[in-house]
């Protein structure tokens, strides 16, 4: 089926405004019917204050990891102050980055005033990808540097692995927390009506699928009943694992980028 007569339904919550409306305009204009159904709340953390102890020292850091774009506007959120331009921030996907430099731009840092910022290539958004975008821009190596890790609750470790095996300490701290959405009457209603239809699910989150999940449980739906004759989209290779064992009827592999969703809807 052609992207033109396919619904994409897009779970993912927090996207930079700015960046996800570029996207979602690309999509339309593709001739893809969009819908939001967001998957995963994003709240403060319960204990901000690790965070703010070491938000308050930047300056000790030299690289900071945002894992997401929920993560980089937590981050910024418990900021007291600029961000320092010698630390510099490493992310994976496009909606992180642009997450960045709105937040920078707000802080009116811009030029040497600014950090460096690290990017996967668009090709490869995960941290397999940017750990060699670090290994060049830090040649000399790793020993004796110190990195913070700022996440939303427990996640991959492989990226720390790799800058401790390198000799990096490594910081971790929450600067936001994930939670399911709210099974209520309402948001059931809504996931109905979205299984009626012939749609496409675009998944960056192995939790947003196991949140689906939880409410199709809710709902008092059997997942391979109702998801059977569904395609998913995801964004890394664990993501559409779990898409395929929730019981997604077809299962693609695919970046966030607009042009590689409309082919991916193609395929279809």
């Amino acid at each position: 089926m052609g992207a033109a007569r396919r619904a994409l339904v897009l779970t993912r919550t927090g996207v930079d405004e700015g960046e996800f409306d570029a996207r979602e305009r690309a999509l339309r204009a593709a001739g893809v019917e969009l819908h939001r159904f967001a998957l995963i709340r994003t709240a403060p953390p319960a204990d901000a204050q690790p965070a703010r102890r070491c938000l308050q020292r930047l300056n000790d850091y030299i690289l900071a990891l945002p894992v997401s774009p929920n993560a980089v506007r937590g981050a910024f959120a418990l900021l007291d102050g600029s961000w320092p331009a010698s630390c510099a921030i490493g992310v994976v996907g496009p909606g992180s980055a642009a997450t960045v430099r709105a937040a920078l731009a707000a802080q009116g840092l811009a030029g040497d005033a600014a950090p460096t910022l690290l990017q996967a290539p668009a090709g490869q958004a995960d941290s397999e990808g940017l750990w060699p975008q670090l290994q060049a821009w830090r040649p000399q190596g790793w020993h004796g540097t110190r990195v913070l890790l700022l996440r939303g609750g427990a996640g991959r470790e492989w990226l720390s692995e790799r800058l401790r095996e390198a000799g990096s300490e490594v910081d971790q701290v929450d600067v936001y927390r994930r939670a399911s959405p709210s099974a209520d009457a309402a948001t059931l209603q809504r996931l109905r009506s979205l299984l009626a239809g012939d749609a496409a699910w675009l998944f960056g989150a192995a939790e947003a699928v196991r949140h689906l999940l939880e409410l199709l449980h809710a709902a008092g739906l059997e997942p391979a009943a109702a998801l059977r004759a569904h395609a998913a989209l995801a964004t890394h290779a664990r993501i559409a694992d779990a898409a395929r064992a929730a019981g997604f009827g077809r299962v693609a592999l695919c970046s966030a980028d607009p042009a590689a969703i409309e082919a991916a809807l193609r395929r279809f």
